[in-house]
């Protein structure tokens, strides 16, 4: 019976130690991941995704702007040198 305690003991410690680097290995790639931070790929990807949308938005209402600019030029009714100033800002 003492040596089976002794084996149950033994194994026991095994397993602490074997959990404990496991534990440490884990807190280590948790570490890796924060440090890497936006450079995992599914994260990027949804930055990108985003940064996206955003830069079309934008584009789109230069777009539309630029439009109403040419729309001004087209119905203005001035005299040459405002047209001009008009044509510059285009």
């Amino acid at each position: 019976m003492q040596q089976q305690a002794e084996d149950l003991e033994a194994i026991r410690v095994d397993l602490d130690e074997k959990l404990n680097q496991a534990y440490d290995v884990r807190d280590e790639v948790n570490d890796i991941k924060k440090d890497m931070g936006e450079c995992e790929i599914p994260v990027n990807i949804a930055m990108r995704r985003s940064e996206l949308e955003a830069l079309s938005e934008r584009l789109d209402r230069i777009n539309d702007d630029f439009g109403d600019l040419r729309q001004a030029d087209e119905d203005f009714d001035g005299d040459s040198a405002s047209e001009q100033e008009i044509k510059r800002t285009i």
